[in-house]
């Protein structure tokens, strides 16, 4: 099996006591590069604290920039809560670039305790980290959605989780033939009413829970999907692990190849104790002189890095 190394000087990003809004935890960091530079969006959140009228840990998402994707440094609130549909948390970035933009997906909370019918997908656009176009995008039960780098026969696509909160979750496909379908109310209602068609149909059993990952790595193999595969998940006791699946560059609902066992579970210290223990969850996957770096949270806590070669990978992933 391909030999999958964490970073040793992992924790990449964890949680930071003189910043209130990342002081618990720092995790769950997605990545894209652009001009030299890495920026990596985070999810992170605050200690408890009194919010519209609640007692609660608040979310919000974090930006950093970096040289080399490892060394990340100190980061900056970036997007928080402010209109309805999000007002009780935005969790869980995407960021992907296309056309000159950083499209960063999100979790978005509209209501406290979340319910299912409250936890739907956002999205932030920018050209800056500095200007942000926000809009709501789906109106079910959604997480994990993320752009793919490269229009597919002319079109943005975009890989999603629907029903994470009823499971069985799926992992599916969207197709846009321009950028405002994305978080287009009509668009949503049609592709939702024959979501069956949009599966990609991951190998799994009615126990487990799955949900995307990583945003789409292109390879000279086809797109490579780093996911979250959760054994056992509703007959606890529940397995997290890191799993990948490629698919065809031009037909997307075509697997060519997958993992066969996990990547990574839960083993060191900072991956078994924290705010939710025996957690790993990936969240970024990038490309870097023939390795694939995985960024991945632990523990919901901090922010990690795990590395592997991409050639051997694919090479497994195809037998």
């Amino acid at each position: 099996m391909v030999k999958v190394e964490r970073y040793k000087g992992n924790p990449l990003i964890r949680p930071n006591r003189d910043h209130p809004w990342e002081a618990l935890a720092a995790f769950n960091g997605s990545i894209t590069k652009d001009n030299g530079k890495f920026h990596m969006v985070y999810r992170a959140i605050s200690y408890k604290q009194n919010y519209h009228e609640r007692n609660l840990n608040l979310s919000a998402i974090g930006h950093t920039i970096s040289d080399d994707g490892i060394n990340v440094g100190g980061g900056r609130l970036f997007i928080k809560p402010e209109f309805g549909w999000e007002i009780f948390g935005c969790e869980d970035p995407k960021i992907t670039r296309i056309n000159g933009k950083y499209f960063i997906f999100y979790t978005a909370l509209s209501k406290y305790p979340p319910t299912a019918s409250s936890i739907k997908i956002g999205l932030a656009i920018t050209k800056d980290f500095v200007n942000v176009e926000k809009h709501p995008v789906t109106f079910f039960n959604s997480k994990a959605m993320a752009l793919f780098p490269e229009k597919i026969n002319g079109k943005l696509v975009a890989i999603l989780t629907v029903n994470t909160d009823i499971p069985p979750a799926k992992i599916c496909l969207a197709f846009f033939d321009e950028e405002s379908q994305i978080w287009s109310e009509d668009y949503w209602k049609s592709w939702f009413f024959s979501s069956e068609e949009h599966v990609v149909l991951l190998p799994d059993t009615k126990n487990d829970q799955i949900e995307v990952g990583a945003p789409p790595v292109k390879t000279k193999y086809g797109w490579l999907i780093v996911y979250a595969n959760i054994k056992d998940y509703l007959s606890p006791p529940r397995t997290f692990g890191i799993e990948a699946v490629l698919l065809d560059f031009k037909k997307p609902f075509k697997i060519i190849g997958r993992t066969e066992k996990p990547l990574l579970v839960p083993e060191r210290e900072y991956e078994l104790y924290g705010v939710v223990p025996h957690v790993i969850f990936p969240s970024g996957a990038i490309v870097q002189n023939g390795d694939l770096f995985i960024y991945y949270g632990a523990a919901d806590t901090t922010c990690c890095l795990a590395i592997c070669n991409l050639d051997k990978l694919i090479e497994e992933m195809l037998v």
